[in-house]
Formats: C-alpha cells, sequence, structure tokens
C-alpha cells in the first residue's frame, strides 16, 4: 500500500472498531481458558513471579492494603483481578484477552487496512505473551492498556488507558509521551504559516492536559519513591546503560516474523556489504561489545531460557559482537517492512524502545513484547497468504513445544528436593 499523500505528519488512518473483532477476541479468550485450565490441573500452586502476584492480590482480598518490598511494578493488576481471587486469577488474563484481540485489530487498521484479523492473531499468538498470559503476569494488561492507549483519538481517554498501563508497569510512561509528542506532530502543516502551526500547536498543548497530569503525576512518584522507578528490590534493578537490550529486541522481532523476510531475504543480505552498513555493523558491534551485561538473576536461575542464551552464547564477547550482521538486518527489515510510515514516527518508536529497553539490566526477553506487538501490527505483510498462515504455524509451533517443556520436563534442584522446577521464556 502506498504512503497517502499529506503534508502533514499524521498516520495513514483513523482508528475503527468492528463488531467481528470481538468475535475473534472470544474465540482467543475461550482457547485461553481451556489452557490456563490444563495449567492449573499440573501447575496447581503459584509459580515463580505468582508468588508475589498472586499473594499480593490475595491480601488486597482479604483487605490487607500492605504493600511487599520485593514487588518492583504497581498494583492494576491485583486491583482488577480481585473477582478472581481464590485460585481463579490466572482467568483474569483469560478476560483481558477478550478485550487485548480487537484492541489489536483496532490499532492494526490505524496503519494498514488489509489482513486484520491475520495479523492480530498472530500478535495474540506470540508465544512469549501466550506463556507468560496462562500465568497471573502483567504482560498482557500491560499490553493491551498501551495498545488501547495508542488507539483512542480523544486525549482523556487515552489518557486513562496510559494510565492503566502505567500503574501496571512504570515504563510504560515512555510510550504515553510518544502518544502525546505524535498528536503535537499531527499539528504541524507544512502549507500552513508558523504563526498558524504555532497556534495549533498550543491549542492541542491545551487539549493534551490529562497527558501531562501523567506527567506530573509520574515526576511525583520519583520524587517520593527516591528517583527510583521501581517500587521494591530497587538494589536489583539498577540501571545501566544496557545498549545490548535495543539490538536482542530487533532480533527477537525479526525471527518470529522470518516468513515475511523471505520474499526480500536476498536483497536484505546484499545490503549488508554496503559501506555504509557496513560501518553501521561496526558501531553496533561496539555498542554490544562494551554495553552488554549478566545480572545475578539471569545467572543463578536456570529455569529460564534467557538463562542457556546467555551462557552458551551472548556472554562470549566474540560471539554477541559477530552478530552485529545479524542486528543490522534486522533492523533494515524492521525500517522497510513500514514504508506506510512517516519517518518522525519511526523515530518515535526507535527513541521509545531505547528508553524502555536500554536501562533494563536484567536480559529478559519479555520487556520486547510491547516494541514487537506496535510494530508488527504496523507492518505490511507480503501479499502471499501462505507466508501469513506459515507464521501462525510458526508461533503455534513454539508456543506449543515451551508448554509442554512447562508442563512435562520438569526438575528438581539439589538444595530445593521434592519441588517441581519448570523451564519458561
Amino acid at each position: 500500500m502506498a504512503e497517502p499523500k499529506s503534508s502533514r505528519i499524521c498516520l495513514p488512518f483513523s482508528p475503527v472498531s468492528r463488531k467481528t473483532d470481538f468475535l475473534l477476541g472470544g474465540l482467543f479468550s475461550s482457547i485461553h481458558i481451556l489452557l490456563t485450565t490444563m495449567v492449573y490441573h499440573y501447575v496447581p500452586d503459584p509459580y515463580m513471579d505468582e508468588i508475589f502476584h498472586i499473594s499480593q492480590t490475595r491480601s488486597y482480598c482479604s483487605g490487607n492494603y500492605t504493600w511487599n518490598p520485593l514487588i518492583t511494578t504497581p498494583p492494576a493488576l491485583y486491583v482488577i483481578s480481585m473477582p478472581f481471587c481464590g485460585g481463579y486469577e490466572r482467568y483474569a488474563n483469560s478476560i483481558l484477552l477478550f478485550f487485548a484481540i480487537p484492541a489489536f485489530c483496532r490499532f492494526r487498521r490505524m496503519f494498514v487496512r488489509t489482513d486484520v484479523f491475520l495479523t492480530a492473531s498472530i500478535v495474540g499468538l506470540l508465544p512469549i505473551l501466550l506463556t507468560s498470559s496462562v500465568l497471573f503476569y502483567t504482560d498482557l494488561l500491560s499490553l493491551t492498556s498501551v495498545i488501547l492507549g495508542f488507539s483512542m483519538q480523544n486525549p482523556l481517554t487515552s489518557a486513562a488507558f496510559f494510565l492503566v498501563s502505567i500503574l501496571t508497569r512504570q515504563t510504560n510512561i515512555v510510550w504515553a509521551a510518544i502518544y502525546a509528542f505524535s498528536v503535537l506532530a499531527s499539528q504541524i502543516n507544512a502549507n500552513q504559516s508558523k504563526t498558524e502551526n504555532t497556534r495549533n500547536i498550543v491549542f492541542t498543548v491545551f487539549s493534551l492536559w490529562p497527558f501531562v497530569g501523567l506527567a506530573i503525576g509520574f515526576l511525583g512518584f520519583l520524587y517520593l519513591n527516591n528517583f527510583q522507578i521501581v517500587l521494591g528490590d530497587a538494589k536489583a534493578h539498577e540501571p545501566k546503560f544496557h545498549a545490548a537490550q535495543f539490538f536482542y529486541m530487533v532480533a527477537f522481532c525479526a525471527a518470529h516474523a522470518w516468513t515475511q523476510i523471505l520474499p526480500n531475504l536476498l536483497s536484505h543480505l546484499r545490503h549488508l556489504t554496503d559501506l555504509k552498513a557496513l560501518a553501521l555493523q561496526a558501531a553496533i558491534a561496539g555498542l554490544v561489545y562494551k554495553f552488554s551485561y549478566d545480572h545475578p538473576y539471569l545467572l543463578a536461575d536456570n529455569r529460564h531460557f534467557t538463562f542457556y542464551i546467555w551462557k552458551r552464547f551472548l556472554s562470549n564477547p566474540a560471539i554477541r559482537t559477530s552478530l552485529a550482521p545479524l542486528y543490522m538486518f534486522s533492523a533494515r527489515f524492521m525500517a522497510t517492512s513500514t514504508p506506510n510510515i512517516h519517518i518522525f514516527h519511526k523515530i518515535l518508536f526507535v527513541f521509545a524502545s531505547a528508553a524502555v529497553l536500554i536501562p533494563a539490566h536484567l536480559f529478559e526477553m519479555r520487556y520486547y513484547i510491547v516494541p514487537y506487538v506496535i510494530w508488527r501490527l504496523s507492518a505490511t505483510n507480503n501479499r502471499n497468504k501462505i507466508l501469513l498462515f506459515l507464521e501462525i504455524t510458526s508461533q503455534i509451533t513454539i508456543f506449543s513445544i515451551v508448554l509442554f517443556l512447562f508442563l512435562f520436563k520438569t526438575f528438581e534442584w539439589p538444595n530445593e528436593p521434592g519441588i517441581k522446577q519448570r523451564f519458561m521464556f
């Protein structure tokens, strides 16, 4: 689809929802309920981070609002999940998914009006999102509220959804800021005088007062929280300039959309030998070599796949820097897959992704969910529908393997005999 001709920095289309979106949401929600029931059968007790999340939710249900100092994120999920107290907390995500899928469809239509259901399904089947959502984790609520925030044209409604997202995960304030900057930029019209543009921007700033409120509230939170972004366990979550996180993310995104790469594979490979591309690869290699970190949680927990990825590959500086062509390849694929999007919005996406990911010390693939979903829903698909169905098949296959390992390939730690440990993302 050709990029619309416009003298303004704006998205290609306005957001649109349809009743059939909720039919697809209902299908996903129903399947999710079955999957969650199966997980409850094999893993009835809270597991890993659920121990903190479920305990805090049940404390709220009993009227005890004392905060667990080991929990790092705000309590939005706990509050909205209180009706599920008593051993049903995981089903909260099944209900959330009913609204998440229509949100994905609405967001998709702001950029591309084709393959809406297929692309929303691809995103909904993202293995790491689906596996975390059958547990009582914050990822689905965080993602859904961010996508709904972007999909609303009314600033007050949008800010309300972004508020929920921030009360789920603090770093979502970055995506709220991106929305506000995007709205401001849309008021700049090359065919108007500077005076008219300035007037439009000033008027828009006043209309964005809910986002000004979000910014003031967030600054107040930082002040009251001793300028720490996390609520608890601050020593284990001190920010670092972890530049490698951004490049891990682009590789993650491209890997999950590998079928869309195939038609232009040779073109992407040839580009890697350009002089400019080689210079960028050298710069990327330098950043990944210098600014890549392990973390005590990463090194101590062999239940996560990232433990093995780091231990066997990325901990070796030679290996992770040699992957610079892969990072370059992935970034180029992502950029060229969105020809319908203004360069300004692409820059905002890069800035926001970097701002969210680079300060994160821990190598954790769940951090890549929001950037992946925003990019994949806005990307233009190849016309060959077989590639889309192959992408869906790939997502389902990976999820099925991971769920099988989680449920049935348990192991024990020598220092905790009799307690089943399970593999996870």
